[in-house]
């Protein structure tokens, strides 16, 4: 595993702080987590994402090549 993309269980975002970080209603950020917009897992009842694979994605999904 690529050694940024480690975590605990601290890194662990829950809907209500993926919302805060996308700026968007927390329903939505379920959604995305639903859909897998985002990188996120059902645990249990509940669902996370980790901060790390988070910002791995958020990172590659803006990253503009400028050639």
């Amino acid at each position: 595993m690529d050694e940024r993309l480690r975590f605990t269980r601290k890194d662990l975002l829950t809907p209500d702080e993926l919302a805060v970080i996308l700026r968007v209603r927390r329903t939505t950020a379920i959604d995305y987590m639903r859909r897998g917009v985002v990188p996120a897992r059902k645990i249990g009842r509940r669902w996370y994402s980790p901060k790390p694979l988070l910002d791995d994605y958020l990172q590659r999904l803006f990253d503009v090549s400028l050639d």
